[in-house]
C-alpha cells in the first residue's frame, strides 16, 4: 500500500477534484487494454472511480466503456454498419472540424472511423468551439441522415471530455499555499514524474519542457539520449500540442495546403513538436528552411497570396550520442540535426536548448507515486495562461535586459514563461534561481552552438546583461 505523505494530503486538500492520484491511475493499467493519452486515461478513471469500489470493478467498467465508445480499428466497419442502419452511435474520440468555405460545409474528422467527410451543424460548433481550434476529445453522438439520394454522417451532439475552463484566480490562490520548491513538485507530479526520484537540478531541467505550453512563440531544441521521456509529455498533457514523430514533412503540412486552402500544423496548435528530429525528411527543404527563418523570427509566414500569423511554438527533439559521463560526445552537438538547422541564421532564432543529457533515463522508479493536477486540467490552465492579460494573471514580468538583440529577446521570452510557470515576478527572492538563471542558461547553449558552427561571427559568451 502506498504511503500517503503530508505533501500528498496538501495537494488533495488544496486542489480537491482538480487533482488525481497518478499512481492509482497507473496501477489500473488501462493502457494495456487500449492506447490512450494521459488526459483521456485520467478522465476515464475520474469518471468511474468510487472509494467503495474495488480496482477490478473500476477496471471492468472502464474497459466496458471503451469497448462500447472507443472502438478498436478492427471494429470500424461494424460501427459503420450500425450507423448505416440508422442507429445513433456515441463515440469517444478526438473530433476535429474544418470549414470548407467554397462548398459551405463544416467537415468533421473522426479518427477511429478514418472518416474525414462527416458534417457538424453550426449549433454543435457554437456550443463546442474547441472542435474548430485543433480538435477536441469528447463523446460525440453520430447519426446518418438522408439528403436527397445520399447518406450524410452527422455529429448531432458533442460533450467535451476536458474539465473545461480552469479559473486562473483559483490556481493563483492555490499556488500561494506552496513554497516554490513544493510548486515544482506539484508540476512534476502533474507531468507524471515522482519528484523524490530526481535531484534538484534534474527537476528544474525536466520542467523546462513545459515552457512552450505557457508562453506564445517559444522555440526550443532538446537534445538527449533515448529514454528520457522527452516526447511523452508533449503527447499526453495537452490537446493543444501536436507531436510529429519523424518521417517526411511537407510545406503544405507545416504551413498551408494551397490546394485545399487548409492551414498547416503551425497555424492550428499552441505547440508543434518535431520528434526524432535527427531523422526528419523535409520535402522541399530549401523552401521550408526559408519559411522557418521568417516564422521563428516574426510568428508569420506567407504561402501564395496568404499571410498567416500564429502563436504556435516550435520544439525540435533529437537523440544524440553520449559519453560515459552522460555528456554529448561532440561540442557541436547540433550536427545530429538535419542540415537546415546547421544554418546559424536559423539556429539563432531558437530561444534555448534544453540539456536533455542532464535528465535521467525514465524508469519505474521515476513514475509519480501520488496526486498531481489532472492532465487535462493542467493542459487547459496552460492554454489560458498563454492568452490571458496581466490583469487576469499578474505574472510574466522580466527585469530590464540589455545586449545583443536576439539574446535579449530570447532570454526575455523564456524568463516570461518561467515566471508564469512558477508564478514568480522579479521582486520574489526565488526569481533569480528559478526564472532568470535558467533563462540565461538555455540561451547560453544556443550561443555555444552558434560559435561552433560559425566561430568567425559568433562568440560563445551570452551577449546580454541585467540592468539595475
Amino acid at each position: 500500500m502506498a504511503i500517503i505523505t503530508p505533501f500528498d494530503h496538501k495537494v488533495m486538500e488544496v486542489f480537491g477534484d482538480l487533482a488525481i492520484d497518478k499512481q492509482a491511475v497507473r496501477e489500473l493499467k488501462i493502457r494495456e487494454a487500449r492506447t490512450v493519452t494521459t488526459f483521456v486515461e485520467e478522465w476515464l478513471v475520474a469518471r468511474h472511480y468510487r472509494p467503495d469500489r474495488t480496482t477490478a470493478e473500476v477496471y471492468n467498467d472502464i474497459t466496458d466503456f471503451m469497448q462500447r465508445h472507443l472502438p478498436a480499428k478492427k471494429e470500424r466497419e461494424a460501427i459503420k454498419y450500425r450507423l448505416s442502419q440508422g442507429e445513433p452511435v456515441v463515440l469517444l474520440d478526438r473530433f476535429e472540424v474544418r470549414v470548407d468555405l467554397t462548398r459551405g460545409l463544416n467537415l468533421l474528422s473522426i479518427p477511429c472511423l478514418d472518416e474525414h467527410q462527416a458534417q457538424a451543424p453550426g449549433a454543435v460548433l457554437d456550443a463546442s468551439p474547441g472542435l474548430l481550434s485543433g480538435g477536441q476529445w469528447g463523446a460525440g453522438r453520430l447519426q446518418v441522415r438522408q439528403e436527397g439520394k445520399r447518406n450524410l454522417l452527422e455529429l448531432i451532439e458533442f460533450r467535451p471530455m476536458e474539465s473545461g475552463r480552469v479559473e486562473l484566480a483559483d490556481v493563483v490562490v492555490a499556488r500561494q499555499q506552496f513554497s516554490t520548491a513544493e510548486w515544482l513538485e506539484v508540476i512534476l507530479r502533474t507531468m507524471g514524474y515522482e519528484p523524490s526520484a530526481y535531484s534538484d537540478d534534474e527537476r528544474r531541467q525536466t520542467v523546462l519542457r513545459l515552457l512552450p505550453l505557457v508562453q506564445k512563440n517559444i522555440n526550443l531544441l532538446e537534445l538527449a539520449p533515448k529514454g528520457t521521456g522527452k516526447s511523452f509529455i508533449y503527447s499526453n498533457l495537452s490537446r493543444h500540442v501536436w507531436l510529429n514523430s519523424g518521417g517526411t514533412l511537407t510545406r503544405a503540412q507545416l504551413f498551408k495546403n494551397m490546394r485545399t486552402r487548409e492551414e498547416g500544423l503551425l497555424a492550428r496548435f499552441d505547440v508543434l513538436v518535431l520528434d526524432e528530429g535527427q531523422s526528419i525528411n523535409f520535402q522541399g527543404a530549401d523552401d521550408i528552411h526559408a519559411q522557418f527563418k521568417g516564422y521563428l523570427e516574426s510568428g508569420q509566414f506567407s504561402v501564395g497570396d496568404s499571410k498567416v500569423t500564429s502563436e504556435c511554438g516550435l520544439v525540435v527533439l533529437a537523440n544524440i550520442e553520449m559519453d560515459h559521463d552522460r555528456r554529448p560526445l561532440r561540442s557541436d552537438y547540433i550536427t545530429h540535426l538535419p542540415e537546415m538547422f546547421h544554418d546559424d541564421a536559423l539556429l539563432d532564432r531558437f530561444h534555448g536548448i534544453i540539456p536533455g543529457w542532464r535528465i535521467p533515463r525514465f524508469t519505474s522508479e521515476h513514475a509519480a507515486r501520488g496526486p498531481g493536477l489532472k492532465a487535462d486540467v493542467f493542459g487547459e490552465y496552460a492554454h489560458q495562461i498563454r492568452l490571458t492579460s496581466a490583469h487576469e494573471f499578474p505574472f510574466g514580468e522580466v527585469p530590464d535586459l540589455r545586449g545583443d538583440t536576439r539574446d535579449q529577446k530570447a532570454v526575455e521570452r523564456v524568463a516570461r514563461a518561467l515566471s508564469r510557470l512558477f508564478m514568480l515576478n522579479p521582486d520574489h527572492p526565488d526569481y533569480h534561481s528559478y526564472v532568470l538563471e535558467p533563462a540565461l542558461d538555455l540561451r547560453r547553449r544556443v550561443r555555444s552552438q552558434l560559435a561552433a558552427v560559425n566561430p568567425q561571427e559568433f562568440r560563445p559568451e551570452l551577449q546580454v546583461r541585467v540592468e539595475g
